[in-house]
C-alpha cells in the first residue's frame, strides 16, 4: 500500500477537479447552440448550407465552415433581424463560406 500524506492528496485531487471543470471547445455539442450566442458548431470536415430562421422575416442560408461559427443576423445582407435558429438539412457541402439567398 502507497502512503501519502493527506495535504498531498488534497491537493492532487484539487487540481484533478480544476481540469475536469476545464473542457476544450470541441467539446461543444454540434450544431445551433441554442444559448442566445447565435452560434453553430460545425462538426464535419467541409464546409456545408445551414437554413438560418430569424425572428422576423424570410429565413436565409449560411455557409459553415467546421468548427465554431457565429451566425450573427445583423451582418446578413439579406435579413437584419435576430437569429433563433440554424439547422443542417442535407443541403449543398463545399459552399463559399458566407451569406446565400
Amino acid at each position: 500500500m502507497i502512503r501519502t500524506s493527506g495535504s498531498l492528496l488534497a491537493a492532487a485531487l484539487a487540481v484533478a477537479g480544476s481540469l475536469a471543470l476545464a473542457a476544450p471547445a470541441s467539446a461543444a455539442d454540434c450544431g445551433w447552440q441554442g444559448d442566445g450566442t447565435q452560434d453553430y458548431h460545425h462538426c464535419g470536415d467541409t464546409t456545408v448550407m445551414l437554413t438560418v430562421e430569424h425572428v422576423f422575416g424570410d429565413d436565409d442560408h449560411f455557409c459553415v465552415r467546421p468548427g465554431m461559427n457565429n451566425l450573427n443576423a445583423g451582418d446578413s445582407p439579406y435579413n437584419t433581424w435576430r437569429t433563433t435558429y440554424a439547422y443542417y438539412d442535407g443541403g449543398p457541402a463545399n459552399c463559399y463560406y458566407g451569406w446565400h439567398r
